[in-house]
C-alpha cells in the first residue's frame, strides 16, 4: 500500500513541475510574441495543467519502458504520439473551458490546418518535439532528482500541492463564473438605464411639443393673424394625426 502511496505521490509531484514549466514556456513564448506581459494559466497560480497532464502521460509511457512492458520509443515514435495526444488534451479541454466559462484560453484561427480554432497541424507538432524533449531528457532528469528525496518528504510535497492547488481551482471558477455573472448584470443595468432615457427623452419631446401648440392657441394677434395662426395650428395638428 505505501509503495503504491509513492508512486501516485511521484505523478502528483511530476504533474505540478512540468504545469510550472509549462507555464514558464507558455507565458515567456506569449510575452515575446504579443510584446507584452502575458500571464498563460488558468489558475491563479504559475500552472498551465495541460502540459502536467501530458507529461503525466509520458512519464507513464517512461514507466512501461523502463519496467519492459513496451519497446523503447525511437524518436519519430515520440513525435507522433505527442502530436496525437496533444490534439486529444487540446481540443476537449478548450471546448469544456469555453463552454462553461464562455472564454477561449487559446485560439488557432489565424494558423493553417486548424480544426475550429482549437487545435492545429503547426502546434501539435510544436507539442510532438516537446515529447521528444520531454520524455528523453527532462523525466529523466526529473527521476534523477525525485529518488534523492525522502518518503515523508515527498509525501508532504504532495500533500501541500494538492491542497493549494485545489483551493487555487476553486477559487479560479469562483471568479470566472461571478465575472460572467457581474458582465450580465452590468449589461442588463445599461440595457435598463438606455431605456428610461430614451423614454424620458420621447416624454419631454411630446410635453415640449403639447405646451408649444397651447401657446401657439394663446397668443393674441389681429385678426388675420389670428386666421393664420390657426391655420398653422390645423396643418400642425393634421400632421400629427398623421404620425
Amino acid at each position: 500500500m505505501e509503495e503504491k502511496t509513492m508512486y501516485i505521490n511521484r505523478y502528483i509531484i511530476a504533474y505540478f513541475v512540468f504545469s510550472v514549466l509549462g507555464w514558464v514556456w507558455e507565458s515567456i513564448y506569449c510575452t515575446t510574441k504579443e510584446k507584452k506581459w502575458q500571464n498563460r494559466g488558468f489558475l491563479y497560480g504559475p500552472l498551465c495543467p495541460i502540459y502536467g497532464f501530458g507529461s503525466v502521460i509520458g512519464l507513464l509511457f517512461y514507466d512501461l519502458i523502463s519496467y519492459g512492458i513496451i519497446p523503447s520509443l525511437s524518436w519519430w515514435m515520440i513525435l507522433i504520439a505527442g502530436f496525437f495526444v496533444s490534439m486529444l488534451l487540446e481540443y476537449p479541454t478548450s471546448y469544456i473551458l469555453e463552454r462553461l466559462f464562455h472564454a477561449r484560453w487559446w485560439d488557432y484561427n489565424d494558423l493553417p490546418l486548424n480544426i475550429n480554432g482549437r487545435i492545429s497541424v503547426i502546434t501539435s507538432v510544436g507539442f510532438g518535439i516537446g515529447a521528444i524533449i520531454i520524455l528523453n531528457y527532462l523525466i529523466p532528469n526529473f527521476e534523477k532528482i525525485y529518488i534523492i528525496i525522502p518518503d515523508f518528504i515527498v509525501v508532504f510535497i504532495a500533500v501541500v500541492l494538492v491542497a493549494l492547488h485545489s483551493a487555487d481551482f476553486t477559487l479560479t471558477v469562483s471568479h470566472l463564473t461571478n465575472f460572467q455573472r457581474n458582465l450580465d448584470d452590468m449589461e442588463g443595468a445599461f440595457q435598463s438605464k438606455m431605456t428610461v432615457i430614451v423614454d424620458n427623452f420621447y416624454e419631454k419631446q411630446s410635453k415640449l411639443y403639447g405646451k408649444t401648440l397651447s401657446r401657439i392657441a394663446s397668443f393674441k394677434m389681429s385678426e388675420p393673424h389670428n386666421m393664420i395662426a390657426e391655420k398653422i395650428l390645423k396643418l400642425v395638428r393634421e400632421s400629427r394625426r398623421e404620425k
